[in-house]
């Protein structure tokens, strides 16, 4: 194949990739958008890993050994198409390189002295995972930072905009695209989405792929297959005279054109380096030992001594990392009065353990919500759940009619449900407190709780010459509804109490024939 055409079809597919899952972020499904991303998503290294470990699924598996199957034979093809964080880094240097002199564009080989920083990133994130936690992951893996920066920053933009067209149109009659409510992630986690999207404009343009090479744990691991691949790029000594084109285009920093050697650990299979010799001087292909070359030995043994060593020491220390060591305490005084110490996981997660064990907080889910109840949180789940998102009934409800965040989710942290299993998934139960209630403490009636209740869980008893509250805790699925409702500041007269494990809720119907059924509207349609 010519060279020129790998590089096209290089970026063909990372654009397709790239786009596809950068418009579901946005919260863009239109036409076949969600198939492709869909396919793409499958496709993401460690989401697919921490797929199989809570679910088992064979396409997970599948995909995660074909990843690096095809590291071992080609090399790291995934990081400059596949990968949406690594596109990004591209187009942040491409668009760098249109305000800068022609001699600034160019790259310089540097020596892999990295090396030991990233595979030490990498026994770290897998010593804090086999511990229970999925700080780093969540921190550091490419997907989940690509989804953050998506939501945090280019969705609100991308909302603006949409918003300033439609009262732009509006002014001539023209209605065609709607308004989108605007809904600003939490300060804190705004704060270090932002704060990460500047780090990796940082290094693209100080850099090109440093972030790949020295703080992505998936390019880390990728890069101990693509150490030994079968094809790579390599140097045509008898075409090459060192003019050093391909060292200025390599965006790794791995080709040096004085020794002719190319470090295939990091090369992220690019192309450029093809593109911009016109001697063939450089070549992809079937690698033979008597044209393999690496960088120097002693690098190499160094790096990968030091590794185990690090890795014989990480599991000796194992035990001390037991789970509760990155526990804390998550209650909030002054908010929600809640004796629940867990936040409230979404429908279809099945436990807090397996929600914070497989949830990379890459927040699609919080852009696919249609009510936004799921939102980011920081630490409410200790540092083992690290900004991973839960439902909060002070911003909205979980719709009884909807199981978007299942259907999105790309690690199975939340599974998909049928609607009618959904209806029944009990993630938390009401709790009702009369002292707060402005029933008991201004003598008037309310109802919003109990009217604003999809299951009826909530029903109106007499109280004196007023009705008061009470809740029915085994047809109760804890969606909000009422907490969301009640209009008592700043504590809630009623909220939800979190189920560390989600339950299943009984039926109006199913209930005994002697009990109780609510008398204030049962059949009443859920009216937002």
């Amino acid at each position: 194949m010519a060279k020129i055409g790998l590089k096209r079809i290089r970026v063909f597919v990372a654009l397709i990739a790239f786009i596809s899952l950068f418009l579901t972020f946005l919260g863009i499904q239109a036409g076949g958008i969600s198939h492709v991303s869909n396919f793409f998503l499958h496709l993401q290294l460690l989401p697919a890993l921490l797929k199989f470990t809570v679910s088992f699924s064979l396409i997970a598996i599948i995909s995660f050994l074909c990843i690096l199957l095809l590291n071992f034979v080609f090399g790291r093809f995934y990081c400059s198409t596949i990968c949406p964080l690594g596109v990004l880094q591209d187009l942040i240097w491409r668009t760098g390189s249109l305000f800068r002199k022609k001699k600034s564009r160019r790259f310089n080989y540097q020596p892999s002295s990295k090396r030991i920083l990233r595979y030490g990133l990498l026994l770290v994130t897998l010593i804090f995972w086999i511990s229970g936690s999925l700080f780093l992951i969540n921190l550091l893996d490419p997907y989940s930072s690509f989804g953050k920066i998506s939501v945090a920053i280019f969705r609100p933009a991308f909302i603006w905009l949409n918003n300033q067209l439609a009262f732009i149109l509006e002014n001539f009659n023209v209605f065609s695209v709607a308004p989108i409510d605007l809904k600003w992630l939490p300060a804190n986690v705004l704060i270090v989405s932002v704060a990460l999207f500047l780090l990796i404009v940082v290094l693209s343009l100080w850099r090109g792929r440093l972030f790949c090479n020295t703080l992505c744990p998936a390019g880390a691991l990728m890069g101990i297959f693509a150490e030994k691949s079968l094809f790579r790029i390599y140097f045509n000594e008898a075409a090459c005279n060192q003019c050093r084109k391909c060292e200025r285009k390599c965006k790794a920093e791995c080709i040096d054109p004085v020794s002719k050697t190319i470090d295939p650990g990091r090369c992220v299979l690019c192309f450029n380096c093809l593109d911009s010799c016109d001697r063939d001087g450089i070549k992809y292909g079937l690698v033979r030992k008597s044209k393999e070359v690496v960088v120097s030995e002693e690098t190499h043994d160094i790096g990968k001594r030091s590794f185990l060593l690090s890795l014989g020491a990480a599991m000796v220390s194992l035990p001390l990392l037991g789970k509760k060591s990155f526990s804390q305490n998550n209650q909030h005084p002054g908010f929600v009065p809640t004796a629940s110490d867990n936040p409230v996981t979404p429908p279809g997660s099945q436990s807090y353990e397996h929600f914070t064990s497989a949830c990379v907080a890459c927040y699609l889910c919080v852009s696919a919500c249609p009510t936004h109840v799921i939102v980011p949180s920081f630490f409410d789940y200790g540092l083992k759940g690290f900004m991973q998102p839960k439902l909060d009934y002070h911003a909205s409800f979980c719709n009884f009619e909807c199981t978007r965040c299942g259907e999105v989710c790309p690690t199975s942290a939340i599974l998909p449900l049928a609607l009618e299993q959904k209806k029944t998934t009990q993630i938390g139960i009401a709790h009702f407190m009369p002292e707060s209630c402005v029933v008991v403490v201004n003598g008037t009636d309310c109802g919003a709780c109990s009217e604003h209740c999809p299951t009826k869980a909530v029903e109106m008893v007499p109280y004196g010459s007023l009705r008061i509250p009470k809740v029915n805790p085994d047809i109760c699925i804890g969606c909000g509804a009422c907490e969301y409702a009640c209009p008592t500041s700043p504590y809630k007269a009623i909220y939800v109490e979190s189920n560390v494990g989600h339950k299943t809720a009984l039926r109006l119907e199913t209930l005994p024939a002697d009990e109780e059924k609510p008398k204030d509207g049962a059949t009443e349609e859920f009216p937002f």
